[in-house]
């Protein structure tokens, strides 16, 4: 069964939303968080790559639908 590919324009938009939370995790200074802050900060880290790797996985979809069949 094939997937419907992602819409193009929302794959730009959270690729453009996560570039700019990872632009966010660049600039935050580490050292001077409290404990439970840099908790905090790797909390949001790894769920940043979750949905990271969500977005990959719709753009290979739609790689695979835009890709001529050989």
């Amino acid at each position: 069964m094939t997937h419907p590919a992602p819409c193009l324009i929302q794959l730009a938009d959270d690729l453009e939303s996560h570039g700019n939370l990872l632009a966010l995790l660049n600039e935050v200074p580490a050292d001077e968080l409290t404990d439970r802050g840099r908790i905090g900060l790797i909390q949001f880290s790894h769920s940043l790559l979750r949905d990271f790797e969500k977005i990959e996985k719709q753009f290979k979809r739609y790689r695979a639908s835009i890709a001529p069949s050989c």
